[in-house]
């Protein structure tokens, strides 16, 4: 029920529900398996993109900007959104997608190697949305998407700091849909499964590691990065206005499955 005064919103067309054409987003991790993905997605979509990374990308579309950001460093961040609005006068998306692994035992975990995890998978989406939020505040509304994970919601052996910082992100996402929603910006977080990506590489190589991680997904297979592209376009447009502090599970089923800590114990020990 309506509150007296409260605005009827306008629907919307469907025909125009996942229309992006001219909107402005920034793609973090932008060299990446799936932020590269991201980049390709949206540019086809017609979103105008500039996309950042520590990394040069080996392929990028044509149009798209690209500038290299440490995404743990203030200075970048906030020096990577004013490029941005400076280049296309606004910015309306934010997909903070940078990321980093790192494996240990928990009790053989450094401080270091933890820090160093937390800085790029905690502290940049922290940055990033800040940043981000506080100009679509400005221009009166926006879209921010944290790339969370399914290891956000499971424990995971040998992955004390990435699962730390994956929690941290899903937290941080409902914590500023919070704050930010009465200035009409949504903050979602998308939770990939297993993705076949460079990150993945050293994992993908090993048969006897793979098998049990594809018989728990009942899709019985890693996801492709083209296959977050749609969930992204979903979260950015108006086909989703009344979505915020939401976190979308794209896993092939894994979660509904139960996870696959079980399946992988016998093996992961014996990779380190």
């Amino acid at each position: 029920m309506r509150q007296p005064g409260q605005k009827r919103e306008r629907i919307l067309p469907a025909s125009t529900l996942f229309d992006l054409t001219g909107r402005v987003a920034v793609v973090t991790g932008a060299a990446g398996g799936l932020g590269n993905a991201i980049v390709h997605g949206l540019t086809e979509a017609g979103v105008r993109v500039f996309g950042a990374d520590v990394h040069e990308p080996k392929s990028f579309p044509p149009g798209a900007e690209f500038r290299k950001v440490d995404v743990s460093s203030e200075a970048g961040v906030e020096g990577l959104v004013d490029e941005t609005c400076k280049h296309f006068g606004r910015i309306d998306i934010m997909v903070a997608n940078a990321a980093i692994g790192g494996g240990a035992k928990a009790e053989e975990e450094t401080l270091a190697g933890f820090e160093q995890v937390m800085a790029v998978n905690a502290r940049g989406p922290f940055l990033c949305g800040r940043a981000a939020a506080r100009r679509m505040i400005q221009q009166g509304g926006g879209s921010i998407i944290n790339i969370a994970s399914v290891l956000s919601f499971i424990g995971h052996p040998t992955a004390i700091s990435y699962t730390s910082s994956k929690g941290a992100v899903l937290q941080m996402t409902r914590t500023m849909a919070i704050e930010w929603a009465k200035y009409k910006v949504r903050v979602n977080a998308i939770a990939p499964g297993f993705f076949r990506t460079p990150l993945n590489q050293a994992l993908l190589d090993s048969e006897e590691y793979m098998k049990p991680i594809y018989a728990k997904i009942p899709l019985g297979r890693g996801g492709e990065p083209p296959e977050i592209v749609g969930t992204v376009i979903y979260l950015a447009s108006d086909a989703s206005r009344f979505v915020t502090g939401s976190a979308l599970v794209v896993d092939g089923g894994e979660m509904a499955a139960g996870g696959y800590t079980e399946g992988v114990f016998p093996f992961i020990f014996d990779l380190l």
